[in-house]
């Protein structure tokens, strides 16, 4: 009898742990078949028709776009698959609301699941950010469905392979599943004297074999701060050279906790705190969702760590520990222009929570503890819903602080190709002076017409703020000119508050000069999303 089969999707590592706590908690239940759970890297689709249960989780990469490692099931199911009824299903997706495609790959997963004839024992949950209840609500009805089910040979049982056991797979060099060690070549400072911010210009040795195309991101692994986790170590009271086992190899706990997210705030290390402190507040965070969340926001697991005074076992804490998701950055050149490296923008995220000043992991690396010369592991993340339009097409690029960095690279690919194609930029941060990144780069390509329109907003330059919806606004009729006649639109960088508000500029637009109402401009900008015609790499 095949297994019932728990397979995940995940780029930020969320995803692969939830799906190791539905197998754990489905294996307890003793059903007749044995629980796998799979990486869906690792999932061999011929195995489909020979099934009798699927569980499928998922997250949701960028403009709905399904994660690295889900690239090739979702690819075959939504292309290549026979029917499948003898299949039963269910599916929890993993999303964010702020995206328009909310938890979209959990809902292509469960759509085409039923259009192939399995049949659906559990509705679809999509999961928000706060995911751990709705996760739980839909591990629970799994659950009780499983249990009054038989198990019996599939109706469509046939011969076929064994599941592969996980890694078997080889991947190409550059990938999720296999980096490649990426050297420092170049780690400059970007922002000038004065400025507000520190953002970073990186360049980072790619082998020929590793190809992107323009709109991709680079995925690097990175590793947390010395000083983090020796606070840590002090507080639990732990040598640093205590052994642990870590994904099924023994190591140390300090370089463990270097490759273990220090900042999010597991159900597992709650329980911890619980045991540690039971008259507390954290005995009652699993039955009060609204204040983990307000906890998980102001608070880092030093910090929970210090507050319940919790001093676990080096393996109970690693258990405890979410795995160190990579971090994703848009790729800021060409490889026309630029063979043998990829070059990054990196802004250097420094905050203060608590008492204590706190810097984001991999910025704080690049910033701090990365010498020219040293080596990251990096693989290619391709971004299949943002890429560069025909040499040919106008394509006008939105993309205030950090995200103007894909347009670099589509402008230094157009310089080289000769396009036809004419060029916008809208770009916008705090202060001219400090933080034009790339000005002389614009202001070449504007002077020999590779870009042929430059329209910015300094935010801080005046005493009234200016951004860049607002000269979207201003330049409302040109812009709906280019877009009648056949523009691209591109939109890159914050998706909280940035992206809604160019959105909502974009449909003032087409209301005002395309004479449309709003639900009119809104269907436009729907259409145009559809067609190609409006992408976005927000995050």
């Amino acid at each position: 009898m095949h297994p019932i089969y728990v397979i995940y999707g995940t780029e930020s590592f969320n995803t692969e742990e939830l799906a190791e706590r539905a197998g754990e908690e489905l294996n307890a239940l003793g059903l007749p078949a044995p629980v796998e759970v799979v990486d869906m890297d690792d999932f061999d689709t011929d195995l489909l028709p020979q099934l009798h249960t699927l569980l499928v989780l998922t997250s949701t990469y960028g403009n709905g776009d399904p994660p690295t490692n889900a690239e090739e099931v979702h690819a075959y199911l939504m292309e290549d698959a026979d029917p499948l009824p003898g299949l039963r299903f269910s599916v929890c997706g993993l999303g964010d609301s702020v995206y328009t495609h909310f938890a979209q790959c959990g809902k292509d997963f469960d759509r085409r699941l039923g259009e192939l004839g399995a049949t659906r024992i559990v509705d679809r949950q999509d999961c928000d950010v706060d995911y751990e209840k709705p996760f739980e609500q839909w591990l629970s009805k799994v659950k009780a469905t499983l249990s009054t089910l038989s198990f019996g040979a599939p109706s469509v049982a046939a011969p076929g392979p064994s599941a592969p056991a996980k890694g078997v797979k080889v991947s190409a060099i550059g990938t999720r599943k296999n980096p490649c060690q990426a050297q420092v070549r170049v780690n400059r400072l970007l922002s000038k004297p004065g400025s507000s911010k520190e953002v970073r210009h990186v360049e980072l040795s790619l082998p020929p074999e590793v190809t992107f195309s323009q709109g991709d991101s680079i995925g690097i692994w990175p590793t947390n701060d010395p000083a983090e986790i020796a606070l840590i170590l002090a507080q639990c009271g732990l040598d640093a050279a205590a052994p642990v086992a870590l994904d099924g190899a023994s190591t140390t706990v300090a370089d463990a906790l270097a490759r273990r997210d220090l900042a999010a705030l597991d159900a597992r290390l709650f329980a911890l705190a619980a045991q540690a402190a039971p008259a507390s507040i954290f005995s009652v965070m699993p039955h009060d969702p609204g204040l983990r969340q307000t906890y998980d926001a102001a608070h880092h697991v030093a910090d929970l760590l210090a507050e319940s005074g919790a001093k676990p076992s080096a393996q109970a804490l690693v258990d405890a520990l979410r795995p160190l998701a990579p971090r994703l950055y848009s790729i800021a050149s060409s490889r026309v222009a630029h063979a043998d490296t990829v070059h990054l923008l990196v802004g250097v995220l420094r905050y203060d929570m608590g008492e204590r000043r706190r810097t984001g992991v991999f910025s704080g690396q690049i910033s701090g503890r990365t010498a020219i010369g040293a080596t990251l592991p990096v693989y290619v993340h391709p971004s299949p819903s943002f890429n560069l339009a025909a040499q040919g097409a106008d394509i006008i690029m939105i993309g205030p602080g950090t995200g103007v960095a894909p347009y670099r690279g589509f402008l230094q690919e157009r310089a080289a190709s000769g396009a036809s194609g004419r060029a916008w930029l809208f770009f916008g941060d705090r202060n001219r002076a400090t933080d034009f990144t790339y000005e002389e780069e614009w202001l070449a390509w504007l002077e020999d017409g590779t870009l042929d329109r430059l329209d910015m907003a300094f935010s801080r330059d005046q005493t009234q703020k200016v951004y860049v919806q607002q000269r979207i606004v201003d330049e409302g009729a040109r812009l709906w000119r280019w877009v009648d006649q056949g523009a691209t639109i591109y939109l890159c960088g914050d998706a909280q508050q940035m992206a809604p508000d160019v959105t909502a500029a974009l449909r003032a637009v087409f209301m005002q000069h395309g004479r449309m109402s709003e639900t009119e401009a809104a269907t436009r900008l729907a259409q145009l999303e559809a067609a190609g015609r409006f992408q976005k790499d927000v995050y």
